[in-house]
């Protein structure tokens, strides 16, 4: 019997790919997924713009992807008001925010807090787990204490703005100062904040309002000088390098979705402990650490406050627009009444008599201003007005236009701002003699 015989060069070669290939497939299971690595998207508030995000960001994002098997982390800059959608489309499955922005978040998601910031102090080894806000104004303003803003102009960064307005919004009402009644004009000019500083720089408001070390952080990049500035309220805090107005809360969180794998989150929860490692931080260049969890009892109480207030002034100005429009309503009803018996008498159609010039150039003169104004409006800012002059209320505007009562509140302001309407009656007669009184579709 002729027996076919194989090189023993050939034998053992095959030996080693076959051992070689089954090693693979049970490392890997399968050629596919071990070409797949998944992909989680970590939103990043950014309150400096989102160059800025990714930049601060990215060693942090590398950190995670090197120490998570399989696991590729991406960023996603957001602001305040997209991340929203962001989460309702699925693109992220973790955020880091402020704390505000998050307890606001978590009332409507199921959101938990995985580990709080640490931020490190560049060239120190101060950490911080605690931050406020700063009101200041330019050097040479005459304005010494927040009782002085009564009056005045102020720039912050919006309504939903935890570090940005809300603990500011906080200081003053313990000093007996209104935000939304004693100022001459709250004006919102969302991230970056840089642009706030740049305002009050600018002498275009008088005072602004940011988060606590940005001053400092603007200073050490050259863009800004801290002694053409003052803070405001200043207060003393045991460990803290920066000015601050404030009070201090607990630093950002990292939150996670309640979506995620429950070992995907607790593979993130343990690598975020390990930054606390020196060695570690110092190979990934980490600026930020991450320890256990703090409270956030203390804004949650101070978002509390702010939300009943809110609510309070919207109650107010409801009340005085009804009035306004039953006032109106009623006259239009006598005005009708005349017109009509006029008509009866008189037998002939009435038509309307040209307006005199001088009359004509009496109200362009009067209105000409807010004319123009008006025309800035974006369409969204448009059609609130609109349902404003309507009669429609907070609650009742959100709702037609499937949008939360806060961003109302925002846009409500933004068009008291940009008209310089002062209040919402008067932004309500503005509207109505311009013809600016009626709903338009965003299609517009």
């Amino acid at each position: 019997m002729h027996v076919l015989r194989i090189p023993n060069v050939i034998l053992f070669t095959s030996c080693v790919l076959l051992g070689a290939v089954q090693s693979f497939a049970q490392t890997s299971g399968t050629i596919e997924g071990f070409q797949e690595k998944k992909t989680a998207s970590i939103g990043v508030l950014a309150y400096r713009g989102n160059e800025t995000a990714l930049s601060q960001w990215q060693p942090f994002a590398n950190f995670l992807s090197e120490n998570i098997d399989g696991w590729t982390f991406e960023l996603v800059p957001v602001t305040l008001t997209t991340v929203k959608r962001e989460i309702d489309t699925k693109k992220i499955q973790f955020l880091i925010t402020n704390p505000g922005h998050y307890v606001t978040l978590a009332a409507q998601y199921d959101l938990s807090a995985l580990a709080t910031r640490e931020r490190r102090v560049k060239n120190s080894g101060v950490r911080l787990s605690k931050f406020g806000t700063v009101i200041f104004v330019a050097k040479d303003s005459a304005i010494a204490s927040l009782n002085d803003l009564k009056g005045k102009k102020i720039a912050a960064v919006s309504p939903d703005a935890f570090g940005g307005f809300q603990i500011a919004w906080s200081e003053m009402q313990k000093q007996g100062v209104d935000a939304f009644r004693d100022l001459a004009s709250l004006r919102f000019l969302g991230f970056p904040q840089d642009q706030i500083i740049a305002a009050v720089a600018e002498k275009k408001v008088d005072a602004g309002i940011i988060r606590s070390g940005l001053l400092e952080t603007l200073a050490e990049e050259g863009k800004v000088r801290l002694e053409d500035f003052r803070v405001l309220n200043a207060q003393a805090s045991d460990g803290f390098p920066y000015e601050v107005s404030s009070a201090m809360f607990s630093e950002w969180p990292f939150a996670s979705l309640a979506s995620v794998d429950k070992r995907l989150r607790e593979q993130v929860l343990i690598t975020l402990l390990m930054s606390q490692d020196p060695a570690i931080a110092s190979k990934y260049d980490l600026l930020d650490l991450w320890s256990a969890p703090l409270s956030y009892e203390n804004t949650r109480k101070l978002i509390g406050d702010f939300r009943e207030r809110l609510a309070l002034t919207n109650n107010a100005d409801t009340s005085t627009l009804f009035s306004l429009t039953t006032i109106a309503a009623f006259l239009a009803l006598i005005g009708m009444s005349i017109l009509s018996a006029f008509i009866y008498y008189r037998q002939k159609p009435l038509l309307p008599e040209p307006v005199p010039d001088a009359q004509m150039a009496s109200l362009s003169s009067e209105f000409l201003e807010y004319l123009e104004k008006l025309k800035s409006l974006t369409s969204r800012e448009r059609q609130i007005l609109g349902l404003i002059c309507m009669g429609h209320q907070t609650k009742s505007i959100a709702d037609k236009l499937g949008i939360s009562p806060k961003t109302v509140e925002f846009h409500r302001t933004n068009l008291l701002q940009k008209t310089d309407a002062g209040t919402t009656a008067h932004l309500v007669q503005i509207a109505t003699r311009l013809g600016y009184d009626q709903e338009v579709s965003l299609g517009q």
